[in-house]
């Protein structure tokens, strides 16, 4: 049991970072990118390409996998996100259009990689954790340590920082921090490799605990949406909390009940919790934290 809860958790950290990428692009641009579980497989897919395929040093293959997936990250905003903003296109064409850059993104990992799962040696040396009759890989606490220590480093960066402080004015109102000399667009930008980073540190972490493959994407994004809704969007507590929850939920589905049924639960979980609760977990503290 204490092995499916320390799993669950560390998959869970995973999806909570994906959380804090919805939610961080949501409040600076109002834009749902739904490409941002895309970063998760390519963070993890470009540094076993670089590490295996190039033959660059495990840390440099892993600095080189963060600085593909940024990149990544501001290829969209350049060339997608900015043009249908400035246009002020509907939010569906821009939800579309993410969904479209998510799908380039596979294929060409697909048509680069292959379709076989991929995997990295863990970053923990091989160390294990005895936890009650069993052991787990040392990789799952270090991905349960470094999220926390992100999302801490995180928050004090948008709360103490000046930079910090003009992306959670623009979040606040986009117009009024304009006039005050902030540029929304180099704000967006940052906003959205940022959040590409996060996610791509993300499957740096969990692909030597985990496979990864070109369309685990896809499952990253979902279940980082579904742990984003129930937070809060805009809550990093909150994108914490909803992303430990979702993935102790699948770990203990899976294990108890079915994988079949991971998803169904997931999101029944989260119907029942939006009626309880329709701003999520920590959606009106968040809101009073950057007024």
């Amino acid at each position: 049991m204490g092995i499916i809860i320390a799993i669950g958790l560390a998959t869970g950290c995973v999806y909570a970072l994906v959380a804090v990428g919805y939610s961080l692009i949501y409040r600076t641009t109002g834009i749902v990118n739904f490409a941002q579980g895309g970063f998760v497989m390519v963070g993890g897919m470009s540094t076993y390409w670089l590490l295996e395929r190039v033959g660059l040093p495990y840390p440099l293959a892993v600095v080189g996998g963060m600085l593909v997936t940024a990149l990544a990250g501001w290829i969209l905003w350049i060339f997608i996100v900015l043009p249908l903003w400035r246009r002020q296109a509907a939010s569906f064409v821009v939800i579309l259009a993410t969904l479209v850059f998510l799908t380039v993104m596979q294929e060409t990992v697909l048509h680069t990689l292959g379709s076989d799962p991929r995997t990295l040696p863990v970053w923990t040396g091989g160390l294990d954790v005895q936890i009650g009759g069993g052991r787990i890989s040392g990789q799952y606490v270090l991905v349960l340590v470094a999220t926390l220590l992100l999302l801490a480093g995180l928050g004090a960066f948008l709360r103490w920082t000046p930079l910090g402080r003009s992306m959670r004015a623009v979040a606040s109102n986009r117009e009024t921090a304009e006039l005050l000399g902030v540029s929304p667009e180099r704000i967006g930008a940052l906003t959205i490799v940022v959040a590409a980073a996060l996610g791509g540190l993300g499957g740096l972490l969990i692909a030597p605990a985990q496979l990864t493959a070109f369309d685990a994407g896809l499952t990253y994004g979902i279940y980082g949406f579904v742990a984003a809704i129930a937070g809060g969007f805009g809550s990093l507590p909150g994108a914490l909390v909803g992303g430990l929850l979702v993935g102790l939920l699948q770990a203990l589905t899976a294990r108890y009940v079915s994988t079949t049924f991971e998803a169904p639960i997931a999101f029944a979980v989260l119907l029942v919790l939006l009626v309880v609760r329709p701003h999520g977990l920590w959606g009106k503290r968040w809101e009073q934290a950057v007024a």
